[in-house]
């Protein structure tokens, strides 16, 4: 299974090592999507598969506290972006640093435009149905959360 493009870039910034140093401990990255837009597509794929949405957001990486260069966390955001960036995928990334108390920065880093395709494959009891065919999706087309909590009882 696959994950969002900017939980991959958060991940990416998030074990980046430089000169056997990371940028800043995993838990001080955090990253969320903003200003989503579903695009509806009916574009039939790969013989048995449905482009059934394409979705596009405005994704942002927050690294607090932060004491890494700017210009190296820029550097890695930008060649990940560079290498894995699509064809709707924005090319620029907006930066801020702000100054916390103890002179580390408050690092937030944000990608305009993002694009996830959702891609469904045809299948006979699917839970999606356009045009009398029926739609589930394909094992790579379904993001899966980095962390999750599950709160339960047990009753004797």
């Amino acid at each position: 299974m696959s994950q969002s493009k900017i939980a991959m870039l958060k991940q990416h910034l998030a074990s980046a090592e430089y000169q056997g140093r990371n940028l800043a401990l995993s838990t001080q990255f955090d990253s969320w999507i903003e200003g989503g837009r579903i695009e509806p597509s009916s574009k039939t794929v790969n013989g048995n598969g449905l482009l059934a949405a394409r979705f596009y957001y405005s994704g942002v990486i927050s690294i607090n506290p932060c004491a890494a260069p700017a210009a190296l966390i820029c550097a890695f955001a930008s060649f990940w972006l560079q290498n894995n960036g699509g064809r709707f995928d924005s090319t620029d990334i907006e930066f801020s640093a702000d100054v916390n108390d103890d002179n580390s920065n408050e690092v937030e880093l944000t990608m305009e435009q993002l694009c996830e395709d959702i891609e469904l494959v045809q299948t006979a009891n699917g839970p999606f149905e356009l045009n009398g065919n029926r739609y589930d999706f394909g094992e790579q087309s379904l993001w899966i959360a980095e962390a999750f909590t599950l709160h339960g009882e047990v009753s004797a």
